[in-house]
């Protein structure tokens, strides 16, 4: 499946490749999930095994077993954001850290209308626009978060009027304010 994963700062990345016979059961869509303690132990030495590992011993398949397993039970996050194909969006899409502008600005700019934009937007992405700025909103809000922003420099960043609207925001997006997300 075609996605991008876009990393800010340093991070551990790891990337599995299973055979897809043994992926039958895993979501069939992109997800970002929770990494349990059990399942972050599994994945570090299959992520740091030899590429040609053969991964054909009983201790092996168990530990792939027990991997996917874990795969499929483990509860996943709302971190995805479908990017829409048509291009005359585009401009205004590929840039994950400038604010989407409010629909009207944005058919403005496109030449286009309103319904068509929410058109567009619902058949590439699922979501009708203003659902989609309050997603990117979200994830841009987490982003900023975990990289040690202040709620006023986030607040400011996405245009919310206040601290508390952007708090009262998050908590309905996430069911926790961003103090409490953190601290997860």
């Amino acid at each position: 499946m075609r996605h991008r994963a876009v990393m800010r700062q340093v991070v551990d990345y790891r990337s599995l490749w299973f055979d897809a016979a043994l992926c039958l059961r895993l979501p069939t869509t992109v997800c970002v999930i929770d990494v349990s303690a059990l399942l972050g132990a599994m994945l570090e030495p299959m992520a740091l095994a030899a590429f040609d590992h053969p991964w054909s011993g009983d201790r092996d398949r168990h530990l792939i077993g027990l991997c996917i397993h874990e795969i499929i039970d483990a509860p996943r996050q709302p971190m995805l954001l479908p990017i829409p194909r048509d291009r005359r969006l585009a401009s205004f899409t590929s840039r994950p850290d400038a604010l989407p502008p409010e629909l009207a600005e944005l058919a403005r700019h496109v030449g286009a209308t309103s319904k068509t934009i929410g058109r567009i937007f619902q058949r590439d992405t699922g979501m009708g626009y203003q659902q989609w700025r309050q997603q990117w909103r979200l994830l841009r809000a987490i982003e900023l978060l975990v990289t040690g922003e202040s709620i006023s420099n986030i607040t400011g960043e996405l245009g919310f009027s206040s601290d508390s609207t952007f708090i009262a925001f998050f908590r309905q997006m996430q069911g926790c304010t961003p103090k409490a997300y953190l601290k997860k």
